[in-house]
């Protein structure tokens, strides 16, 4: 896949709601007409919310080890990447050099994001997983076609 296929999300925004579950929203921009949004676990949030600086556990987290050890193994984080969707499964991998080489591993999307953050390189998102933001205009239209609707 070119590099055109994706956007590096800017910005990484994290919701919990007790009715629908922990949510990390990916953004190309704050202003983004379009969105990458995944549900997560627990500790997937947990740790996606400590790298954003939001809650300081007392002790490391696992891959805050993890990464530890591979920093002093001279392994360097290029990017993530979130490239697809399969059986409403999103897969993706992280791009690292070791020893002057790129290698790539499959990840998911919660720990690579977590890592992302951590390291500071880029997360990108393929556009074809991205939503719209619906205008106020649909959400209206929406609304009024649920009120009509007998279930």
């Amino acid at each position: 896949m070119e590099n055109s296929d994706f956007i590096v999300a800017n910005e990484v925004y994290i919701k919990t709601d007790r009715q629908q579950g922990n949510m990390v929203i990916l953004k190309e921009s704050e202003d983004a007409g379009q969105y990458f949004l995944m549900f997560v676990g627990d500790s997937e949030i947990t740790a996606i919310a400590k790298e954003k600086g939001f809650v300081e556990p007392k002790r490391p987290l696992t891959h805050d080890t993890y990464l530890t050890i591979l920093e002093r193994a001279g392994v360097r984080f290029l990017r993530v990447e979130i490239y697809t969707m399969k059986e409403n499964t999103y897969y993706a991998r992280i791009v690292a050099e070791i020893n002057g080489e790129e290698v790539v591993f499959d990840s998911r999307p919660s720990d690579a994001v977590a890592l992302a953050l951590h390291e500071k390189c880029p997360i990108l998102v393929n556009r074809k997983l991205l939503r719209r933001e619906l205008t106020p205009e649909e959400v209206q239209e929406y609304e009024s076609i649920i009120k009509t609707v007998k279930f």
